[in-house]
This record gives structure tokens, C-alpha cells and sequence, in this order.
């Protein structure tokens, strides 16, 4: 293709979308139209250099404002509901709990690392099979520590894990399968 007949077809475009832009403005309520000036966005915004490219990251620029960047926002404070105050003594039994099973556990460090998967935390960002491979052990393995661990602490699965229908569901399916597999006892005692 001739650079020129890019050329060519880029301002064909760019008229076509000027025309069209400024029509969309128009067709809008006064009270829209002054909005849309005051964000600097009541006309077309069109490459002039020829390469059909805008200049720079869109984002970048002042046409893309919208309010103040949330990356340079100062963190809200954290919500504290004040209607339902926190008991520390059962604070400090669940502490005494978690502490209790990292160590109390022959493996202290696949504890705290279900406990982190348990708690949502998952510091590592590691997952349930990656414990098992780094521990060798099986990823059934580690899920079954998890769930011991939520019924300790009396949590609900996080999202990392099964939830309890699923693993319901799941048990329901392996002991239909293994059900399934089994001699039954009307043949073993007819052939023997």
C-alpha cells in the first residue's frame, strides 16, 4: 500500500468521524454539551501528524481525566463497626488456636501455609498443588489440612478452597465410584 493512499484514506476517516462527533454534540442536551466543554471534550480529538497515531498513552492525557488518580489517593481509613464491639477474649482463643496448630503440627510451615490459604492470606500466592509438590505430599493432602483447619477455627471455606456443597458434591461422586468398582457380594460368594 502507497503511503500516500493511507494518507489519503486517514483523512477521508478523520473528516467522516469530525463530522459525525460534532453531530453526536449537537444532538445533545445544553446541560450535556457544557459538561462535555468543561472536561475539554466538546470536539473530536484527532491525530495531526500524519501517522493516524495519537501521540503518547491515551491515558496520559488531560482529555482522559476523570476526577482525581486513585493511585495518588491517600488509603481510607479502615471501616470499624462500632454496633458490634470485638471480644478480645475470643480474639485471643483464636489466636491460641492458630498457634496452637503450627505448633503442635509435625510440619509447622504446611500449617501456617494452610492457614494462610485458609484465611484467604495466601501470602505466597502459591497453590494448593504447589504446596503439596514444595512438601511432598498430595494436593488431596493439603486440602484435607485446610478443611480441618476451617472447622477448627469455625471459618468458611475461602476462595482458594471448595466450597462446602462442592465438596459434598465431590465425596458424594468418589463414593458412588469406588461403590461402583466393588466385587458385589452376590458374585464373590457364587463363585467361590
Amino acid at each position: 500500500m502507497k503511503t500516500d493512499d493511507y494518507t489519503n484514506k486517514q483523512k477521508s476517516r478523520d473528516a467522516e468521524y469530525e463530522r459525525e462527533y460534532k453531530a453526536w454534540i449537537n444532538s445533545l442536551p445544553p446541560a450535556e454539551r457544557r459538561q462535555l466543554e468543561a472536561q475539554g471534550l466538546a470536539s473530536p480529538s484527532l491525530a495531526k501528524h500524519g501517522n493516524g497515531a495519537a501521540k503518547g498513552d491515551a491515558a496520559d492525557s488531560p482529555l482522559m481525566r476523570e476526577g482525581d488518580d486513585p493511585a495518588l489517593m491517600p488509603e481510607p481509613e479502615p471501616q470499624v463497626d462500632h454496633d458490634s464491639p470485638t471480644n478480645p477474649e475470643q480474639t485471643w482463643d483464636t489466636v491460641r488456636r492458630v498457634l496452637g496448630e503450627i505448633l503442635c503440627h509435625h510440619n509447622a510451615r504446611l500449617t501456617a501455609e494452610c492457614i494462610a490459604i485458609v484465611s484467604g492470606l495466601n501470602y505466597t500466592g502459591a497453590s494448593m498443588t504447589q504446596i503439596a509438590a514444595k512438601h511432598g505430599i498430595t494436593r488431596a493432602a493439603v486440602s484435607k489440612r485446610c478443611v480441618e483447619l476451617t472447622e477448627l477455627l469455625g471459618i468458611r471455606p475461602s476462595r482458594a478452597m471448595r466450597s462446602l456443597t462442592a465438596r459434598k458434591r465431590y465425596r458424594d461422586a468418589r463414593l458412588k465410584s469406588t461403590r461402583s468398582h466393588e466385587p458385589n457380594s452376590a458374585t464373590t460368594h457364587a463363585q467361590g
